[in-house]
């Protein structure tokens, strides 16, 4: 593709979830940071692209904040127009590169509207479908649409390079992190945490489909280890903001703060422990040392299909690296408070418990590296 040999460049990037923003700004920090460019960028995205130098989101990714297929149906016409409308902002554009990341059900249809329409475009795609655990046919798929496959996992080339889509494993977004954190007494300061209590961090997911099943579950077990024990604990919620108005109607009895985003790292830094959601969050978990359960429930109707078409013993990626269960998984039906409650005390209780998670985690986390550079650099470097 000649037009990114240009000095003046337009680049496009779509990220339509939380996990994509972050990973959207990393990638805007390094891009700006590319030598005899004139970058400008354009797309979708979240407030952490945009305040990395998107200068403005075609549409909040709040409106697409819905997972599974039964969440998804009574909306199809929403998603419906904001596909137009992307499509027709890319025809306003006409971008150099565009970079999809991730969300896969949204992305994989704009890049088949535009592929004939826009043939100067380079397509590149960043972070692959899941294709070795369901839905495989969407390897050859994508391989229709795109220029280039950039995956975050080192074992997923192989399922691309097969139909001859140019793949590249450039490194987990993780490692863009800082573990320089803040010091832990202004967490305890701010948040009004008992230098006695333990802290544990709740992270009950980032859509409101999520929350709904997750919270509950959450609130029983944190009952359970208070009722069953004297250990005092403050936990500390990472909620999202437009998911606040539904988080406040729940009315808990213990301990408790709402971290804000810029907290986040900051609260993992001083948490004995944490129950995750399954997914980006899990991982930021291990990165930062912190013993984790990971915990997921679906509608009924979108797990019955999982269990049909769904390939993996694991859901945690570490667990999957390593084939065996490190990071204790509580999903579906034994997404049950009393089991939950029960792996939580271990954690905070057995210290030999939650420093051999530890250890089998960071060595996992080591086959996540690409090379010494941050993921995003190696990203531009396959860019350009």
């Amino acid at each position: 593709m000649n037009n990114v040999k240009k000095k003046n460049i337009k680049i496009y990037l779509i990220a339509t979830e939380p996990s994509g923003d972050t990973i959207g700004a990393n990638l805007i920090r390094s891009l700006k940071k590319k030598k005899g460019r004139n970058i400008k960028i354009f797309g979708i995205g979240g407030p952490k692209m945009i305040n990395s130098g998107l200068k403005k989101s075609l549409f909040g990714i709040d409106k697409l904040s819905i997972f599974g297929l039964f969440e998804v149906i009574p909306k199809i016409f929403k998603v419906l127009k904001l596909l137009e409308k992307t499509k027709n902002d890319l025809l306003r554009i006409k971008p150099d590169i565009l970079i999809t990341i991730d969300s896969p059900d949204f992305n994989f249809r704009i890049l088949r509207k535009i592929h004939k329409i826009l043939p100067q475009t380079k397509k590149v795609h960043y972070v692959a479908p899941t294709v070795w655990a369901w839905r495989s046919g969407r390897a050859k798929y994508l391989s229709k649409y795109i220029n280039k496959l950039l995956t975050i996992l080192p074992f997923e080339k192989r399922y691309f390079s097969k139909y001859n889509l140019k793949t590249e494993f450039v490194g987990h977004p993780v490692f863009e992190l800082s573990k320089k954190q803040k010091s832990s007494k202004r967490i305890l300061e701010k948040y009004k945490i008992n230098k006695n209590y333990k802290i544990v961090s709740l992270l009950p997911g980032s859509r409101l489909s999520e929350i709904k099943k997750i919270l509950p579950v959450l609130n029983e077990t944190v009952n359970l280890i208070n009722k069953n024990s004297n250990i005092k604990i403050h936990f500390l919620f990472y909620i999202l903001p437009h998911l606040n108005s539904y988080f406040k109607k729940f009315k808990f009895s213990f301990p408790h703060s709402i971290i804000n985003d810029k907290d986040k790292y900051n609260a993992f830094k001083v948490s004995h422990a944490a129950i995750s959601t399954s997914g980006t969050a899990a991982l930021e978990l291990s990165y930062f040392k912190v013993p984790t359960i990971v915990i997921y429930k679906l509608n009924l109707f979108s797990f019955f299909l999982a269990k049909i078409f769904v390939k993996i013993k694991y859901a945690n990626i570490l667990n999957i690296l390593e084939n065996k269960y490190i990071i204790p998984e509580y999903l579906q039906f034994r997404c049950n408070p009393y089991l939950i409650s029960n792996e939580l005390f271990k954690l905070i209780n057995n210290k030999s418990h939650s420093s051999k998670q530890i250890h089998k985690a960071q060595k996992a986390l080591g086959k996540l590296k690409k090379n010494r550079k941050l993921p995003s650099i190696n990203v531009v470097n396959e860019l350009f």
